[in-house]
């Protein structure tokens, strides 16, 4: 681009310098003639700015060096005249490549590459044959100079020139037509003015020189010519812009949706756009496995605290088993063997090692029913035998307050979920006898959908809280382990624990 840029502004002033000194153009033709050039020249170093990577900025300069190449022909030099001859029309077939290779910077069908192949095979023949047989004493390589070579081979330029504008003209309309929004709006200037500016310049040459109209519409021709580049600019800058818009709206997507990024032939390809996309789609991606890791995880710790509470649970039965088979057995043959005792020798006794001795027994009595409770609140052997409906009656009968059960359909269910079920309702039948001051308790049992819901509300003075103490706490913690939630509401007008625990698909008899 470096060099382009320094040969064409180098070919520009030279041109402008030959035709000012020629003295057979008009002002206006000079200056639109090397506005154009350098217009060409601006475009394509501000297109390969934008986009380094895409060559359609130097096919864009090279349209403008081609430009000048043209006007060398206007030399007084015999060798730089020879040297032009075959350039007359060098910039046809750069500005043919360039319309069909826009915005992509390649031909991207075979006929394109087929068409733009013929312009520069023609283009550069015809200024061959019109070099030999040229009859300007100029041209040193002139072989048959008055022969009608040289008007052969304008008349095949004009000729191959019009065919070959045509297949671009009837290519870009194909490609308008049947493309998408963002092709159209890249193409449309475009499009417009090579319509135009083909309109002007074959109504101008049918009219013929002698014609009024036919120097405006030359004139006009010309213009729009000179307003190609800055078409092709405002491609390049539309395009910019589209890009921009692009990444801005894939990085301002909230986490609550999906972005889908299609890459679209039609719409200019840039590779820091590019790198930018893959980088902005690289963060949704890696976000998304680092989420779909911590779900794993986290499934991981659901299911490692559900055992806790099993294993916690087996502890709890053999715990229990081991209280009523070790320690009461040995309790109730102690009460046995001392009131055996009492019968057989409680006569021949004094009374006061009778007394010690009925003392005792009452004693051991009361570390029997206490070692029962204990055992009862471990885990109830009814809650085993008989499901979590019984258990949680007989534990609304032994609570020295009104209790309103309400407990609707509820099947046997997994061994875990059931114990969850009686120590919430047991705890909160507990505070609510301790720290409520209430006479009464309602308690609402049931399995709705695939959870099981219970429900302990009370009238009394409010103020439960989990934090409070451990034994909320600990059920929130029991509760959260097997994917449920535990929640209390506590003020003034009383208190209300519900805990939500979902049924797993393998619930049934423990």
């Amino acid at each position: 681009m470096t060099g382009l840029l320094t040969a064409g502004v180098a070919l520009g002033v030279t041109a402008l310098a030959m035709k000012a000194a020629e003295g057979t153009h008009t002002a206006l033709d000079t200056a639109l003639s090397a506005a154009t050039g350098f217009l060409f020249l601006v475009a394509g170093a501000v297109a390969h700015v934008r986009r380094p990577a895409n060559p359609i900025g130097v096919l864009i300069a090279l349209a403008g060096v081609a430009l000048f190449l043209e006007d060398l022909q206007f030399t007084r030099s015999p060798v730089l005249y020879t040297i032009a001859v075959p350039l007359r029309a060098a910039s046809s077939p750069v500005i043919a490549h360039l319309v069909l290779a826009f915005p992509h910077g390649r031909l991207r069908s075979r006929w394109e590459r087929l068409l733009v192949a013929a312009a520069y095979l023609v283009v550069l023949g015809s200024g061959v044959l019109g070099l030999l047989f040229n009859n300007d004493p100029r041209d040193l390589l002139a072989s048959s100079p008055g022969s009608g070579g040289a008007a052969f081979a304008d008349r095949a330029l004009e000729l191959a020139a019009t065919a070959i504008s045509a297949g671009v003209v009837v290519v870009l309309l194909y490609r308008w037509l049947t493309g998408r929004l963002p092709q159209r709006r890249l193409l449309s200037p475009v499009i417009t003015i090579a319509l135009f500016g083909a309109v002007t310049s074959g109504v101008g040459t049918a009219l013929g020189d002698g014609h009024p109209l036919s120097e405006p519409l030359l004139q006009a021709y010309r213009v729009l010519f000179c307003l190609w580049p800055l078409a092709f600019l405002a491609g390049v800058l539309r395009a910019r812009v589209g890009n921009a818009e692009m990444i801005r709206l894939l990085l301002e997507r909230d986490g609550t949706g999906l972005a889908a990024l299609v890459q679209d032939d039609e719409v200019w390809k840039d590779s820091r756009s590019i790198d930018a996309l893959n980088a902005a789609a690289g963060l949704v991606l890696d976000n998304q496995r680092l989420t779909a890791e911590l779900e794993q995880r986290l499934a991981e710790v659901r299911a490692s605290r559900a055992r806790l509470v099993a294993a916690g649970d087996e502890e709890r039965r053999r715990l229990e088993r081991d209280l009523h088979d070790g320690a009461q057995q040995r309790l109730v043959s102690v009460v046995l063997l001392l009131r055996m005792a009492g019968r057989r020798h409680g006569e021949a006794l004094p009374p006061e090692v009778r007394a010690l001795l009925s003392g005792t027994v009452d004693e051991l009595q009361r570390a029997i029913t206490d070692l029962r409770e204990l055992a009862r609140g471990i885990r109830p052997a009814i809650l085993t035998e008989a499901g979590l409906a019984a258990a949680v009656r007989s534990l609304a009968d032994r609570i020295p307050i009104e209790v309103a059960l309400s407990v609707g359909t509820v099947p046997r269910l997994d061994a875990a979920v059931e114990a969850t079920a009686y120590f919430v309702t047991s705890e909160a039948l507990t505070n609510a006898l301790k720290h409520a001051q209430t006479e009464s308790v309602d308690v609402r049992i049931a399995v709705e959908g695939a959870e099981l819901r219970v429900t302990v509300t009370d009238a009394g003075v409010g103020g439960a809280e989990i934090e409070g103490g451990t034994g909320l706490a600990g059920l929130r913690d029991r509760v959260q382990a097997l994917g449920g939630e535990l929640d209390v509401r506590s003020g003034p007008g009383g208190t209300t624990v519900c805990a939500v625990i979902p049924l797993a698909e393998t619930s049934g008899m423990p």
